[in-house]
């Protein structure tokens, strides 16, 4: 594929890789800064992308945002991988036996996608946005999927998200991340407490794993998540359990097995 047209690529991919859940519709203006461009690219650019149905643009304001192309070629990507149908059997139990939602998650690039969910009955209840691009060095399932990338390729990423890690989460830092990590290499799982604003009791616990394919790679991290005034002792044990053994159960379903490192 000549030079040129691998540019054109990244630029339209740039583009598109702009909005976000937070600024799910942008100006030319907007975009040209986001990525770069400058706004005569990226207006032929978005006239482009208008016209395959990937990128929307409103006729009164001017502004864009993604069409709904994108939103077949998601669930396409979901289904061609075939890790839903291997792991939701899996998931629905452990959320059955908890009565809390179990969360599987991927890895695309330097972000985590939380790709499916088995929601819990009960009335109060964590439900996580699917599809959205997340932090990899926050948050437990995010941990899971990095915890055995080599030195090399810790480090890379975490240069390449230390801002936006910093932005979101001022006390990170490399060392806590590294310990972490170490922790949760020998203990097969790592918990998450998340507070909703300083000093609030309202918030959310998670507790996420890594699961191993048939080569002994991370395919994808299976979780647990829970309101945070319902973790008593015994449900945060059992949640640890339900975690290992899941864990255990959808990579025996991907042809690979758990083991210690």
């Amino acid at each position: 594929m000549p030079a040129t047209t691998v540019n054109v690529l990244d630029r339209a991919v740039s583009l598109l890789q702009a909005f976000s859940v937070s600024q799910p519709r942008m100006s030319l203006a907007e975009l040209s800064r986001a990525t770069g461009l400058h706004r005569s690219t990226a207006l032929r650019l978005l006239g482009t992308l208008v016209q395959a149905g990937l990128v929307q643009r409103d006729p009164g304001t001017g502004h864009y945002a993604l069409g709904y192309e994108t939103i077949a070629l998601a669930e396409t990507a979901r289904a061609g991988t075939g890790l839903m149908d291997l792991a939701r059997p899996v998931m629905q139990d452990i959320s059955a036996q908890l009565d809390e939602t179990a969360v599987l998650s991927v890895r695309s690039g330097d972000h985590r996608v939380d790709l499916d969910q088995v929601v819990a009955a009960q009335p109060i209840r964590r439900v996580v946005s699917l599809g959205q691009h997340k932090l990899l060095t926050f948050g437990a399932p995010s941990l899971a999927l990095i915890c055995h990338d080599t030195p090399d390729a810790l480090a890379g990423l975490l240069t390449r998200q230390q801002d936006a890690t910093l932005a979101r989460h001022p006390d990170f830092s490399a060392e806590a991340l590294a310990l972490d990590l170490a922790q949760l290499r020998s203990d097969g799982f790592y918990e998450q407490r998340r507070q909703y604003g300083p000093g609030s009791y309202s918030g959310s616990v998670g507790i996420a794993g890594p699961v191993r394919d048939r080569h002994g790679s991370v395919a994808c991290a299976f979780g647990v998540t829970a309101p945070a005034s319902r973790v008593t002792p015994d449900l945060r044990d059992r949640m640890i359990a339900a975690v290992l053994d899941g864990c255990r159960a959808i990579s025996a379903r991907l042809g690979g097995t758990q083991h210690d490192d």
